[in-house]
């Protein structure tokens, strides 16, 4: 057997792939739909973000019909960040200079064990984590949220 992993040879045969096959780059239509410049971020080598333009509730309930009408590769490219989304600009303005900074919601963990890539990942979405009697948060969980600004409270029941 040779010194290469499988995964290695997999990289290899992409590198290649890459190479010799014309890159077709076309950036989608500003008409076309969700599923389609969802599957175009997939495709792309580094995480893509996805505009997207929620003027109100009607436009959230469509949105999250269209998430769930996604294939599961697409599904797997959000839920591991390789597909991202951003709030569409508003007549010049983007979503975030529009409106100020909402108040972000808790997280909560009820068993196990609290790790540093947990507190990164829960701190990107999250400002406060509360866990459970018996969890356990490691020193380098603390030392992490501290640098995130995640408040890390301990449930009292």
């Amino acid at each position: 057997m040779s010194g290469i992993s499988s995964n290695e040879i997999r990289q290899l045969v992409r590198d290649a792939l890459r190479e010799l096959l014309p890159a077709v780059k076309t950036k989608p239509a500003t008409g076309s739909t969700l599923l389609s410049r969802l599957r175009a971020a997939l495709g792309e080598p580094k995480p893509a973000p996805v505009d997207v333009r929620i003027d109100g509730a009607g436009d959230l309930n469509a949105f999250a019909r269209d998430l769930l009408q996604a294939q599961e590769d697409v599904k797997v490219g959000i839920l591991s960040g390789k597909i991202q989304f951003s709030l569409a600009a508003r007549n010049g303005v983007t979503a975030s200079a529009a409106a100020p900074a909402a108040t972000r919601s808790p997280h909560q963990i009820s068993k196990g064990v609290v790790t540093e890539v947990m507190v990164t990942e829960i701190g990107k979405s999250h400002d406060r984590l509360i866990v459970g009697k018996g969890v356990v948060v490691t020193p380098l969980a603390r030392d992490r949220a501290r640098e995130v600004k995640l408040e890390i409270v301990r449930e009292r029941s």
